[in-house]
């Protein structure tokens, strides 16, 4: 079955993909009941997850709003970064390798939906992308991968057709708690490294940490609902808001209609921006395209 892995991955390069592992049911067993693998498709034997790189162009383009104060130019990051472009091409491309799978073999396989513009999610496609090898979680609370740091996004695809699981990521940790991702954080969603206890997951046999986000503050970022982080009017002023405050508030604002969505869950982004893996320094310290909070952290580390 290595060849079938081979083909796979090169499918998923041919058609935009960076990414491609494999990973099985059993090291999400630890996942809520109703999101296991097993749970979408009875039978399955393999996880598949491939990943698509964030553009630094697009990635910039968020260092112009934040610290230029180009509000303007958060859409390409919406659309080149969030909610269109990667999800579609993601969606693309694991009905590509689920029909290839079924074509070639006759296994079933199943597409998963991908990003925030979808029909409900069947498993969490972060813990399945640690588990299929890709990389592993950082105190933000989303997968780094040695390649590209935070700046990813990925797709799954379920089958009944037995493959190798790729080895878990065991290389150089990725992420050294530096803090960045809870400086830029607008809404304080994010604690400081070392000032509460983590969440811990089992994915497999491996332990994985990462920091217990406030999501009702995150989400007033995302939707950006004061003038302070970008948005039109202030519609949420709570420092501490609770799921019933973000409800109230998304109800005062008008819908969106420069977006398929209907509404700018895309409005930050920082965290994921500003983090210091995959190599951010050679990508927009030295290159000039950031001089903001990472920038000063590089400085404080020479």
């Amino acid at each position: 079955m290595e060849d079938m892995k081979a083909k796979i991955k090169e499918l998923a390069k041919s058609l935009g993909m960076n990414l491609c592992g494999f990973g099985n049911p059993e090291r999400l067993s630890g996942a809520p009941e109703g999101k296991r693998p097993e749970d979408t498709l009875p039978g399955v034997k393999t996880v598949i997850v491939v990943g698509a790189r964030l553009l630094d162009g697009v990635i910039q383009a968020n260092f112009r709003a934040v610290e230029g104060n180009r509000w303007d130019l958060k859409g390409l990051y919406g659309t080149y970064g969030y909610s269109t472009l990667p999800n579609f091409e993601l969606t693309y491309v694991c009905y590509a390798i689920a029909n290839f799978i079924e074509e070639t073999t006759g296994a079933i396989a199943t597409p998963l939906s991908t990003g925030p513009m979808t029909n409900g999610m069947q498993i969490s496609i972060r813990h399945a992308a640690v588990a299929a090898g890709l990389g592993e979680f950082g105190h933000l609370g989303i997968v780094l991968t040695p390649e590209y740091g935070p700046r990813n996004r990925f797709g799954v695809i379920l089958t009944q057709m037995e493959l190798e699981p790729d080895p878990l990521y065991t290389g150089k940790p990725l992420c050294t708690n530096c803090g960045v991702c809870a400086k830029v954080c607008p809404t304080g969603a994010i604690p400081t490294p070392g000032t509460e206890d983590p969440a811990c997951v089992m994915i497999g046999e491996k332990e994985c940490k990462y920091g217990k986000l406030n999501y009702p503050k995150c989400n007033k970022g995302i939707m950006a609902m004061n003038k302070a982080i970008g948005g039109k009017e202030d519609y949420l002023t709570e420092l501490e808001p609770t799921w019933e405050d973000i409800a109230t508030a998304s109800r005062k604002m008008p819908m969106d209609n420069q977006g398929l969505s209907h509404g700018a869950s895309w409005m930050c982004g920082r965290c994921l921006s500003y983090c210091t893996a995959g190599n951010w320094g050679d990508h927009f310290k030295k290159t000039g395209l950031s001089q903001g909070a990472a920038s000063a952290f590089f400085e404080e580390k020479k």
